[in-house]
C-alpha cells in the first residue's frame, strides 16, 4: 500500500475494519467508566408520590383486589379495573425516569417501586382461565 494512500473506510463511523475491531474491543471496557451527570431527583420524587397517592384515592385498592373473575373481552370495559390499569403506565414511566435520569438513592427508588408494585398487583393480570392474578 502506498504510504500516501488512505485506507478504505467502509462503516458509518468512517472506520477501517481494523479500527472497527479495535473500537469493538475497547469501547465496552470503558462504558461503565463514563459518568453520566444526573439531575436532582427531588422534583420527580414529589411528582411520583403525588401520582401514587392520587391513584390510591381514585382507585380503591381493596376493590381492585376483589376483582377475581374477568375475561379478556370484559376487561377493556370494566368500570373499576380498566381506569386503574391505564393509570399504571405514567407511574411506571416516571419510575424509569427517576432510575435512569436522576440521582435518586437506591433506598428511595426501592421504596417507590414497592408502592408501585403494590398497586400494580391490585390491578393484576388476567390469566387464560379468566381469573385475575394479584
Amino acid at each position: 500500500m502506498n504510504p500516501f494512500e488512505q485506507p478504505e473506510r467502509i462503516d458509518e463511523d468512517d472506520l477501517t475494519p481494523e479500527e472497527r475491531e479495535l473500537a469493538n474491543y475497547w469501547l465496552p471496557k470503558f462504558e461503565n467508566d463514563i459518568e453520566i451527570e444526573k439531575r436532582d431527583a427531588s422534583r420527580e420524587i414529589s411528582e411520583l408520590q403525588s401520582l401514587l397517592e392520587k391513584f390510591e384515592i381514585e382507585h380503591p385498592v381493596a376493590e381492585l383486589y376483589e376483582i377475581i373473575d374477568l375475561t379478556y373481552q370484559e376487561a377493556p370495559n370494566h368500570p373499576v379495573r380498566e381506569p386503574a390499569r391505564k393509570e399504571l403506565n405514567p407511574i411506571w414511566a416516571n419510575l424509569e425516569i427517576l432510575k435512569n435520569e436522576t440521582d435518586i438513592s437506591t433506598e428511595k427508588y426501592e421504596e417507590l417501586l414497592s408502592k408501585y408494585l403494590y398497586i400494580s398487583k391490585a390491578v393484576g393480570i388476567i390469566g387464560k382461565d379468566n381469573k385475575v392474578r394479584h
